[in-house]
């Protein structure tokens, strides 16, 4: 490898990796209000720390190209503040060789960062969802709870909590039926976990049944002193709710292993859900190169005096993908709007930075 390769591949990496632990440190943080509402489930140091650990995958396809941003500018700043880019250019290399290196580890951040989107990402999920699930598999109550990281959809609970996920008082729990598409009702004067064991005290029940006949009487009450039940039955039912896995909690190869089961026919159209997941996935990949594009070309500076225009430039075009990949969420529901959104932003971006390039070559502030 030659020198000036080692030279700039060693002060970008260098910026990359510092600039990548801020931003877990800090990101982490954010997402303290998740890892605290674990905590305050009763789980474990070692469950806690595993959570925390697994929040990490979250954060890093975010992180990387950031850094990656980062890396690039600080140093093309100081090639240029020292003198060191006129002196390789003035030496016969041109822009394209200078930035050949940065460029080149801009592709590899690329590749790992899309690895990390697209594998490393939902496994993380899955096991974050795990540890959940086995949170609250020793500790139904917990689902009671208003901060708690897994939440009964189409339900509303009131209660009076003693214990935080050990025992709870005059509870009320309204959940819809998938059955009869109807509410049903639970009352509890009072909740414990006992022994693996779900035990209530005057407990009512409002159900109803499903029936063609117009004489039958659908509603049904039933009142029960004492009622003991295995913890197992309330996971059974958690996992039959709609807290199974989506789109973002697959990797990418599942996703398009079941779009391929799905279409005997062998059609080329994917899902709505798939092709926004996709392309989400594609476009956080993509941005350690573009980010890294951007550092590159608003980084040079061949002015005498410092000049702020490249930094404003970088910030603006930084900021401008940031609001298309969020504004891109909005078109979930019209796939071909959140593509555009989601890919169009590489190719504008990577347009300016080519004619930054040109304009420096000629000489143009």
């Amino acid at each position: 490898m030659p020198i000036l390769w080692r030279y700039l591949l060693k002060s970008y990496f260098q910026v990359l990796l510092f600039c990548m632990s801020a931003f877990i440190a800090i990101l982490l943080v954010i997402r303290f209000q998740e890892i605290a509402c674990f905590a305050a489930s009763g789980a474990s140091l070692k469950y806690i720390g595993l959570f925390t650990l697994y929040q990490i995958p979250y954060i890093l396809p975010i992180a990387i190209p950031i850094s990656c941003l980062i890396g690039a500018m600080i140093l093309f700043q100081k090639l240029s503040h020292t003198h060191e880019l006129t002196a390789l250019r003035t030496s016969g290399l041109g822009l394209l060789p200078i930035a050949q290196p940065l460029l080149l580890a801009g592709v590899l951040m690329s590749l790992l960062n899309l690895t990390i989107t697209s594998e490393v990402t939902p496994y993380a999920k899955r096991l974050s969802k795990q540890l959940m699930y086995q949170i609250t598999s020793e500790n139904p109550l917990v689902l009671l709870q208003k901060d708690t990281l897994i939440k009964l959809k189409n339900s509303y609970i009131d209660l009076k909590t003693l214990d935080p996920g050990k025992s709870a008082e005059d509870v009320i729990f309204i959940a819809k039926q998938s059955s009869s598409q109807r509410l049903g009702i639970m009352t509890a004067k009072e909740l414990l976990v006992k022994n693996g064991q779900l035990l209530g005290k005057n407990v009512s029940f409002i159900s109803s049944m499903d029936s063609k006949l117009p004489t039958y009487d659908h509603l049904i009450l039933e009142n029960q002193h004492t009622m003991q039940t295995e913890v197992s039955t309330l996971m059974q039912y958690l996992h039959n709710s709609e807290l199974d896995e989506i789109e973002e909690s697959s990797s990418l190869r599942d996703i398009l292993a079941k779009e391929t089961i799905e279409k005997p026919d062998r059609s080329l159209r994917i899902s709505k859900g798939a092709q926004v997941e996709i392309s989400r996935r594609i476009t956080l990949g993509l941005s350690p190169f573009t980010f890294t594009l951007i550092g590159v070309a608003f980084g040079m500076d061949i002015s005498r005096h410092k000049r702020k225009k490249g930094v404003l430039w970088a910030f603006g075009l930084a900021s401008f993908f940031m609001i298309s990949f969020v504004a891109a969420k909005s078109f979930r529901h019209t796939p071909h709007f959140a593509s555009i959104s989601y890919i169009l932003p590489h190719f504008l971006i990577c347009a300016l930075c080519l004619y930054s390039f040109r304009a420096i070559e000629k000489g143009v502030e």
